[in-house]
């Protein structure tokens, strides 16, 4: 039951944003492993580049408050290239809370390879061993 209100929430937040947005997101769901014990503050998105074969910086997103609500928690969130803000629903691992999988919606652009990497105050993660073509 909880499941299903999150994630009614989740579509209804989505419904109310995307309109003002103007654009096409795509969706990338991203695994945080030490979000509250890191302080993480954001995520860089990382695009594989067919020239270089290497992982390049594409987007920025950062980090807003988490509100919580009698149905969880909700992330806000801003990206580098337009500045809107949006919301995305905290899924926490049951065995650990730290570990929490966040779904992100960007403006990708065009097709590709995608990474990420989390950063806060201290610097900034490796890339995360797993890609999401997009």
């Amino acid at each position: 039951m909880h499941r299903s209100l999150r994630q009614a929430l989740r579509l209804a937040l989505l419904a109310l944003t995307l309109p003002l947005l103007g654009c096409d997101l795509s969706w990338l769901n991203v695994e945080i492993p030490d979000f509250n014990s890191k302080q993480v503050e954001g995520v860089w998105i990382w695009r594989l580049s067919p020239q270089t074969n290497q992982y390049q910086r594409d987007m920025q997103i950062q980090f807003g408050g988490v509100t919580t609500l009698t149905s969880g928690d909700i992330l806000s969130y801003t990206t580098n290239v337009n500045g809107a803000t949006l919301t995305a629903g905290i899924t926490r691992n049951p065995e650990n809370s730290d570990v929490v999988t966040v779904t992100l919606g960007f403006q990708r652009g065009l097709p590709g390879v995608f990474k990420v990497s989390t950063f806060n105050p201290a610097g900034e993660s490796m890339l995360s061993s797993k890609s999401e073509s997009l």
